[in-house]
């Protein structure tokens, strides 16, 4: 049976195991959020707790923007899908804050997502696409410094 004290720890402890169980809401903020969420947490006389997000939002709660609690876990954002997918289809892409702006999304947010779920920043990544992709053509006979400069190393 989980108790007050007993999410309230969990909370405190970003503890996966407790994943799905709860939803924490933040009475002085209206957010609530996953057990496991990264944000500052509250002290424990400004929490709430509900079995499921729907109970959250109909006592006037609105979802955390840093562990997203209505997005299922584990999956990965259509967003960040397009991303991967147009890396995937050109390795030597470089996308800037500006880029992904225009694009709808938060750079912030992609670096905490990524961060969070490869232990790696967004920029890291792209960096070793494109280092593995100049390997590759290296290791295919092409020239050292055409690939580099193509990569976009000089």
């Amino acid at each position: 049976m989980l108790t007050q004290n007993i999410m309230y720890q969990a909370l405190l402890d970003k503890d996966t195991s407790y994943e799905g169980a709860f939803y924490a809401a933040v009475k002085t903020t209206g957010i609530f959020c996953r057990p496991t969420c990264t944000a500052r947490k509250p002290k424990k006389e400004n929490v709430e707790f509900f079995k499921t997000s729907r109970e959250a939002i109909i006592n006037g709660y609105r979802p955390c923007k840093v562990c997203s609690p209505l997005e299922k876990l584990g999956e990965t954002p259509e967003h960040i899908r397009d991303i991967l997918h147009e890396l995937n289809n050109n390795p030597l892409a470089k996308f800037k804050d500006y880029n992904l702006r225009s694009k709808g999304i938060e750079p912030n947010a992609l670096r905490r997502w990524f961060k969070k779920n490869h232990g790696i920043t967004f920029h890291a990544y792209q960096r070793m696409i494109r280092i593995n992709s100049a390997f590759k053509k290296i290791q295919n006979g092409e020239a050292v410094t055409s690939v580099a400069y193509e990569a976009g190393y000089e």
